[in-house]
């Protein structure tokens, strides 16, 4: 498994250890039981993969990796196919890609897994590339495209995912004003990390064979207007500060304009289960208290 140590890997990693299986991480880490650098490296020993019942990776692109846009196309693309290529050496013949749910363009009306990609972004470009790697091979995969992923990162210290709206407007209502870069209009689907740990356990424990393409979707959908109020309450009941929302349209209007529906579906499996959204912010918003003072 890549990306063990990050939001969605550990929560993967940790629902599957708690089904029963052993878990060998992949990554550039010390602590990785296989040291794999994706945006170096160019081949996997395929004897370390020996055994193996399942590769899974959830150590994809992230907006953060495009302040080296070389670096995060060989990740995309080399890294994610010496993966591929290790897995079947080593006769793994079970994929799992964490992939995302910008690939399909616009976030807008309904859509489910016979939606065609549509990527505008070189984020969504990224994961569209890695998609097609983990394609080349004849084993079964199961791609997941969720679109807002929330929980508690394994370590606030480490997590480098602060731009992504489910912890940057908990960390900004600490500072009593949380700043919109757009109207907030456009909807979100909310989904756990720990929902997607048992998207991963349930695929795996199918038998499944082909390709498994599943959206991911959770139970919260919103527009992100409407998370950052959930989040400035949460900020002034932990803080006792008002907590203020400011956004580029709309200069302080009370309520938010009608947006483009967003109907974030899949066929397979329905929604997924986890903590609750607001319990996610609660959780962060003291977590991040705790820390500034311990």
């Amino acid at each position: 498994m890549t990306g063990a140590t990050g939001l969605i890997g550990h929560a993967v990693a940790r629902s599957l250890a708690d089904a029963g299986h052993s878990i060998l991480t992949m990554g550039r880490g010390d602590e990785c039981d296989v040291h794999f650098d994706l945006a170096k490296d160019r081949g996997v020993d395929p004897t370390a993969l020996a055994g193996c019942a399942a590769l899974i990776h959830a150590a994809g692109v992230t907006d953060e990796d495009f302040s080296d846009p070389d670096a995060a196309l060989a990740k995309a693309t080399a890294g994610a196919g010496a993966l591929v290529e290790a897995a079947r050496l080593a006769g793994v013949r079970r994929l799992v890609y964490f992939s995302s749910a910008h690939v399909y363009g616009p976030l807008e009306g309904v859509i489910d897994e016979s939606r065609a990609p549509n990527p505008q972004t070189r984020y969504a470009k990224a994961h569209i590339l890695t998609e097609e790697r983990f394609r080349s091979t004849a084993a079964a995969l199961l791609i997941a495209r969720p679109c807002a992923v929330f929980g508690m990162p394994p370590s606030l210290d480490r997590f480098a995912r602060w731009s992504l709206i489910p912890f940057d407007f908990p960390r900004q209502a600490l500072g009593g004003r949380i700043v919109l870069k757009s109207s907030g209009a456009q909807r979100r689907n909310f989904v756990s990390a720990e929902g997607l740990g048992a998207l991963a356990g349930w695929w795996l424990a199918q038998g499944s064979t082909g390709v498994t393409i599943a959206n991911a979707p959770g139970p919260h959908e919103m527009p992100v207007y409407e998370f950052a109020l959930l989040c400035a309450r949460i900020g002034q009941e932990e803080t006792g500060r008002y907590c203020a929302i400011e956004r580029p349209a709309s200069q302080g209007a009370p309520a938010i304009e009608a947006g483009e529906p967003l109907e974030y579906r899949t066929r397979v499996g329905g929604h997924l289960p986890g903590m609750l959204l607001e319990d996610h912010v609660r959780g962060l918003v003291r977590a991040l208290l705790k820390k500034a003072h311990p």
